[in-house]
Protein backbone atom coordinates (compact mmCIF):
# COMPACT_ATOMS: atom_id res chain seq x y z
CA UNK A 1 0.00 0.00 0.00
CA UNK A 2 1.06 3.70 -0.55
CA UNK A 3 1.07 5.66 2.50
CA UNK A 4 -1.94 8.30 1.96
CA UNK A 5 -0.41 12.50 2.34
CA UNK A 6 -2.37 12.30 6.04
CA UNK A 7 -3.80 9.73 8.35
CA UNK A 8 -6.39 10.92 11.26
CA UNK A 9 -4.96 14.52 10.48
CA UNK A 10 -1.41 13.92 11.62
CA UNK A 11 1.25 13.04 9.04
CA UNK A 12 1.38 9.06 8.32
CA UNK A 13 5.08 8.04 9.10
CA UNK A 14 4.68 8.35 12.88
CA UNK A 15 1.74 6.75 12.82
CA UNK A 16 2.43 3.80 10.52
CA UNK A 17 5.31 3.26 13.50
CA UNK A 18 3.14 2.76 15.85
CA UNK A 19 1.01 0.34 14.14
CA UNK A 20 4.49 -1.34 13.24
CA UNK A 21 5.28 -1.39 17.01
CA UNK A 22 2.26 -2.30 18.23
CA UNK A 23 1.86 -5.49 15.76
CA UNK A 24 5.06 -6.52 16.44
CA UNK A 25 4.69 -6.75 20.38
CA UNK A 26 3.92 -10.34 21.26
CA UNK A 27 0.43 -10.94 21.93
CA UNK A 28 -0.02 -11.18 25.69
CA UNK A 29 -0.74 -15.22 26.72
CA UNK A 30 -2.56 -16.69 30.07
CA UNK A 31 -2.92 -19.96 30.47
CA UNK A 32 -6.11 -21.25 31.57
CA UNK A 33 -6.23 -25.01 32.36
CA UNK A 34 -3.60 -25.88 29.89
CA UNK A 35 -5.40 -23.57 27.34
CA UNK A 36 -3.61 -20.36 26.11
CA UNK A 37 -6.12 -17.05 25.86
CA UNK A 38 -4.26 -14.35 23.95
CA UNK A 39 -5.46 -10.93 24.62
CA UNK A 40 -5.79 -8.19 21.75
CA UNK A 41 -3.57 -5.32 20.76
CA UNK A 42 -5.36 -2.23 21.18
CA UNK A 43 -5.35 1.30 19.66
CA UNK A 44 -5.75 2.56 22.82
CA UNK A 45 -6.00 6.60 23.58
CA UNK A 46 -2.70 5.82 26.03
CA UNK A 47 -0.75 4.08 23.16
CA UNK A 48 -1.49 7.00 20.87
CA UNK A 49 0.01 9.64 23.66
CA UNK A 50 2.64 7.88 24.09
CA UNK A 51 3.94 7.03 20.11
CA UNK A 52 2.73 10.58 18.83
CA UNK A 53 3.50 12.26 22.06
CA UNK A 54 -0.09 14.55 22.14
CA UNK A 55 -1.99 15.39 24.79
CA UNK A 56 -5.65 13.16 25.93
CA UNK A 57 -7.77 15.14 24.44
CA UNK A 58 -5.99 15.04 20.87
CA UNK A 59 -5.22 11.43 21.40
CA UNK A 60 -9.01 10.94 21.61
CA UNK A 61 -9.71 12.57 18.41
CA UNK A 62 -6.81 10.76 16.71
CA UNK A 63 -8.46 7.22 17.91
CA UNK A 64 -11.91 8.51 16.81
CA UNK A 65 -10.60 9.41 13.51
CA UNK A 66 -8.56 5.68 12.94
CA UNK A 67 -12.06 4.57 13.76
CA UNK A 68 -13.63 6.78 10.89
CA UNK A 69 -10.88 6.06 8.19
CA UNK A 70 -11.05 2.62 8.97
CA UNK A 71 -7.14 1.87 10.69
CA UNK A 72 -8.67 0.73 13.78
CA UNK A 73 -12.48 -1.16 14.88
CA UNK A 74 -14.80 0.65 16.78
CA UNK A 75 -15.27 -0.14 19.95
CA UNK A 76 -12.81 -3.02 19.63
CA UNK A 77 -9.81 -0.49 18.56
CA UNK A 78 -8.01 -3.73 17.17
CA UNK A 79 -6.28 -3.11 13.98
CA UNK A 80 -7.95 -3.54 11.16
CA UNK A 81 -7.27 -5.13 7.84
CA UNK A 82 -6.09 -1.81 6.55
CA UNK A 83 -4.92 -1.25 9.82
CA UNK A 84 -2.42 -4.30 9.29
CA UNK A 85 -1.25 -2.96 6.09
CA UNK A 86 -0.28 -0.20 7.48
CA UNK A 87 1.88 -2.05 10.16
CA UNK A 88 3.38 -3.68 6.99
CA UNK A 89 4.43 -0.96 4.81
CA UNK A 90 8.33 -0.23 4.53
CA UNK A 91 9.81 2.58 2.84
CA UNK A 92 11.78 0.64 0.26
CA UNK A 93 11.80 0.34 -3.54
CA UNK A 94 9.41 -2.19 -4.99
CA UNK A 95 10.32 -5.35 -6.25
CA UNK A 96 8.75 -7.50 -9.41
CA UNK A 97 6.38 -10.04 -9.65
CA UNK A 98 8.96 -12.74 -10.82
CA UNK A 99 11.35 -11.81 -8.34
CA UNK A 100 8.07 -12.15 -5.29
CA UNK A 101 7.48 -15.33 -6.92
CA UNK A 102 11.15 -16.72 -6.28
CA UNK A 103 11.27 -15.38 -2.84
CA UNK A 104 8.22 -17.36 -2.72
CA UNK A 105 9.44 -20.41 -3.76
CA UNK A 106 11.82 -20.28 -1.21
CA UNK A 107 9.62 -19.93 1.51
CA UNK A 108 7.81 -22.73 0.48
CA UNK A 109 10.89 -24.98 0.42
CA UNK A 110 11.68 -23.92 3.70
CA UNK A 111 8.38 -24.77 4.84
CA UNK A 112 8.94 -28.66 3.23
CA UNK A 113 12.67 -28.38 4.89
CA UNK A 114 10.97 -27.79 8.14
CA UNK A 115 8.18 -30.19 8.13
CA UNK A 116 10.81 -33.11 6.77
CA UNK A 117 12.92 -33.17 10.11
CA UNK A 118 11.21 -35.65 12.34
CA UNK A 119 12.54 -34.17 15.11
CA UNK A 120 10.79 -31.29 15.09
CA UNK A 121 7.12 -31.11 17.21
CA UNK A 122 6.18 -27.71 15.44
CA UNK A 123 5.54 -27.86 12.13
CA UNK A 124 4.19 -25.61 9.44
CA UNK A 125 0.23 -25.91 8.95
CA UNK A 126 -0.21 -23.88 6.02
CA UNK A 127 0.83 -20.22 4.12
CA UNK A 128 -2.09 -18.10 2.48
CA UNK A 129 -0.67 -15.63 0.19
CA UNK A 130 -2.44 -12.50 0.56
CA UNK A 131 -2.05 -8.31 -0.56
CA UNK A 132 -0.62 -7.55 -3.78
CA UNK A 133 1.03 -9.96 -4.83
CA UNK A 134 -2.15 -12.42 -4.68
CA UNK A 135 -4.56 -9.84 -6.17
CA UNK A 136 -1.78 -10.59 -9.29
CA UNK A 137 0.38 -6.81 -8.95
CA UNK A 138 3.12 -6.43 -11.36
CA UNK A 139 5.15 -4.91 -8.44
CA UNK A 140 5.35 -5.24 -4.86
CA UNK A 141 6.53 -3.81 -1.92
CA UNK A 142 6.42 -7.17 0.12
CA UNK A 143 5.24 -10.41 0.61
CA UNK A 144 1.87 -11.02 2.69
CA UNK A 145 1.70 -14.36 4.11
CA UNK A 146 -0.43 -15.75 6.65
CA UNK A 147 1.48 -18.73 8.80
CA UNK A 148 0.11 -21.46 10.38
CA UNK A 149 1.83 -23.58 13.21
CA UNK A 150 0.70 -26.84 14.59
CA UNK A 151 1.80 -25.71 17.84
CA UNK A 152 -2.18 -25.31 18.93
CA UNK A 153 -2.70 -28.95 17.53
CA UNK A 154 0.09 -30.48 20.04
CA UNK A 155 -1.65 -32.67 22.70
CA UNK A 156 0.88 -31.85 24.97
CA UNK A 157 1.63 -28.38 24.07
CA UNK A 158 4.13 -26.39 26.38
CA UNK A 159 5.87 -23.03 26.60
CA UNK A 160 8.85 -24.32 24.70
CA UNK A 161 6.98 -24.90 21.92
CA UNK A 162 5.90 -21.37 21.84
CA UNK A 163 9.20 -20.12 21.63
CA UNK A 164 10.39 -22.94 18.51
CA UNK A 165 7.51 -21.35 16.83
CA UNK A 166 9.24 -17.38 17.58
CA UNK A 167 12.22 -18.85 16.40
CA UNK A 168 10.77 -20.34 12.92
CA UNK A 169 9.19 -16.75 12.40
CA UNK A 170 12.39 -15.62 12.44
CA UNK A 171 14.03 -17.92 10.39
CA UNK A 172 11.07 -17.10 7.87
CA UNK A 173 11.59 -13.53 7.65
CA UNK A 174 15.51 -14.29 7.32
CA UNK A 175 14.90 -15.35 3.99
CA UNK A 176 14.15 -11.61 2.57
CA UNK A 177 13.05 -8.85 4.25
CA UNK A 178 10.34 -8.32 1.44
CA UNK A 179 8.45 -11.02 3.64
CA UNK A 180 5.56 -10.25 5.94
CA UNK A 181 4.08 -12.68 7.52
CA UNK A 182 0.69 -12.70 10.09
CA UNK A 183 -0.14 -15.30 12.57
CA UNK A 184 -3.02 -17.31 12.15
CA UNK A 185 -4.50 -15.01 15.20
CA UNK A 186 -4.16 -12.11 12.15
CA UNK A 187 -6.18 -14.37 9.52
CA UNK A 188 -8.95 -14.93 11.98
CA UNK A 189 -9.36 -11.02 12.49
CA UNK A 190 -9.02 -11.02 8.74
CA UNK A 191 -11.31 -13.51 7.80
CA UNK A 192 -12.58 -11.27 4.22
CA UNK A 193 -9.05 -10.84 3.10
CA UNK A 194 -8.67 -13.11 -0.37
CA UNK A 195 -6.01 -15.63 0.00
CA UNK A 196 -4.70 -18.35 -2.17
CA UNK A 197 -2.77 -21.34 0.08
CA UNK A 198 0.35 -22.10 -1.52
CA UNK A 199 1.59 -24.74 1.27
CA UNK A 200 1.30 -27.13 1.61
CA UNK A 201 0.49 -27.37 -1.90
CA UNK A 202 1.55 -24.89 -4.52
CA UNK A 203 -1.42 -24.06 -7.04
CA UNK A 204 -0.51 -21.21 -9.72
CA UNK A 205 -0.36 -17.88 -9.13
Amino acid sequence: MDLPKKIAGVEPRPVRDMFKGLMAQESSCEWNDGVPSFNPRLVSVELIETELKVSTTEGQRIQAALVAEGWIEQRKFTPTRKGMGLAQHQDREKISRDVALQILEQVVDWAKRINSDSAQRVKVKSIQLFGSLERGAPEVSDIDLFVEFTTMDLDDMDIQDWDRQDELCKELTALSEYISPSSELDRIAMDDVPTRQVFPHSPEI
